[in-house]
């Protein structure tokens, strides 16, 4: 017997990536909040790898075991595929939205003060470094580097409407092979009526 998404399915899938969403949004702002805290520590250009990258793998994981146990405890590779990808759009739904309604109206300066702390420490690390011939040679590598990071700031906040939904669309494609990988871990063939395994 064949098991497929059904309707259930993907209202359980979208309940959870509402979840995930919101978690997301909550990782994103613990990374926004503690670069002024590190401003000047060696931990600094750790704190985005950790909060939206290794929490958020690690939180999606465990959500992933939860949404296969809520419909049931077994899933083929189909249906795993399909509710994990439609739990991830959801949460980048959710996360990309709430993420720029709170930057564009509760705090709409913080990203510019974040910007300078991360351009300072990128400055005192450079300043640090030995990997330079001479120090007109380092100081043009940081000029450079400083008038690369003015030229992406300003490119995201300049961004247009229809480049937000591009990067939105983009994004998907990741979080499809994500679901591929995700789908492959927590498959566990199909439901065999009398004899559920979760």
């Amino acid at each position: 017997m064949e098991v497929g998404v059904d309707k259930n399915s993907k209202i359980t899938s979208i309940v959870y990536g509402v979840v995930l969403g919101v978690i997301s949004f909550v990782l994103g702002l613990c990374s926004i909040y503690i670069v002024r805290p590190l401003a000047g520590s060696s931990l600094l250009q750790f704190t985005n790898p950790f909060f939206n990258f290794i929490l958020f793998v690690g939180i999606t994981v465990l959500l992933t075991f939860c949404l296969r146990k809520k419909m049931g405890g077994i899933w083929d590779f189909s249906k795993a595929l399909k509710c994990i990808y439609i739990m991830l759009v959801i949460n980048h739904l959710v996360a990309s939205v709430s993420t720029f309604s709170y930057l564009a109206y509760v705090e709409p300066t913080i990203q510019e003060e974040n910007f300078h702390v991360m351009m300072n420490a990128r400055i005192e690390s450079m300043e640090k470094s030995t990997n330079f011939a001479s120090e007109e040679e380092k100081q043009q590598t940081i000029d450079a580097s400083i008038e690369q990071m003015e030229k992406d700031n300003e490119s995201v906040a300049t961004m247009t409407l229809g480049a937000r939904v591009k990067g939105f669309v983009i994004t998907l494609l990741p979080y499809f092979l994500f679901a591929l990988l995700l789908a492959a871990l927590t498959k566990n063939g199909q439901k065999s009526i009398g004899n559920p395994t979760v």
